[in-house]
């Protein structure tokens, strides 16, 4: 269920079905030369919408919320195109829409989060909101970290705008893919080193990994895994 789509008598009816909610959160960011800004909120929604259709074979329900589009994107805001959102003002954010959707009732609450930049800032949120509601359980979910070992049995490497991210956005929107403008190479670091001009040395042209074996199959796979995943943490069947 989306909650945009429910009238208030719908919503107060169906709350005490609902197994969890689910927040997906991205970002409008450069994601190389190939692939969409909204790369990092494509893919979160699409694994929400896939969790919401296999609770549903279950005979189960989740309720989706509407997705927040905006992140805290500091390192890619060099490349035009990026929606910087500063971490205080995310963290408030999210704050308040979780605040209220416990107040509602909700116990479980997972945010499903597209994007690196929000981490910080998310966890931030979640615990000012159980410090209010202790009886709220919150998880957050980063698809590419905590499923990282999954991912790594279908693709070669991971990274921004890589060999993952670009096979996701192949098998959600490949209508949006340029794969001829699809290259790039992986770039480390030992230390997080802060400069206005960082992101053009950590993610030249927007990418860090080598997206060009990437594929709408491997990508396919990929969201059937982390469905799969998350759909257990929403039923409660993950400790």
């Amino acid at each position: 269920m989306r909650i945009e789509e429910l009238t208030w008598p719908e919503f107060d009816r169906i709350k005490g079905d609902v197994e969890a909610v689910i927040l997906p959160v991205g970002s409008v960011e450069a994601h190389g030369r190939h692939l969409p800004l909204g790369t990092d909120t494509f893919a979160p929604l699409e694994i929400a919408r896939r969790v919401e259709e296999k609770a549903k074979l279950k005979g189960r329900e989740v309720l989706l919320l509407p997705p927040i589009w905006y992140g805290h994107t500091f390192t890619l805001n060099v490349y035009p195109g990026t929606i910087n959102v500063r971490p205080e003002s995310l963290r408030m954010y999210v704050g308040d829409v979780l605040a209220e959707i416990a107040a509602e009732g909700f116990e479980r609450i997972i945010i499903l989060n597209g994007h690196g930049g929000n981490v910080y800032p998310l966890t931030e949120a979640a615990e000012d909101v159980v410090e209010l509601y202790p009886d709220v359980e919150i998880v957050m979910v980063s698809w590419w970290i905590d499923f990282r070992d999954e991912i790594l049995s279908v693709c070669s490497s991971q990274g921004h705008a890589g060999e993952d991210e670009t096979s996701v956005m192949l098998a959600v929107r490949g209508d949006l893919v340029r794969m001829e403008n699809a290259r790039g190479r992986k770039i480390r670091r030992r230390f997080r080193t802060i400069r206005k001009d960082i992101g053009r040395e950590l993610f030249p042209d927007g990418v860090n990994d080598d997206p060009s074996r990437a594929s709408a199959d491997k990508g396919e796979k990929i969201l059937e895994l982390v469905s799969e995943g998350v759909l257990r943490l929403a039923l409660g069947e993950v400790e």
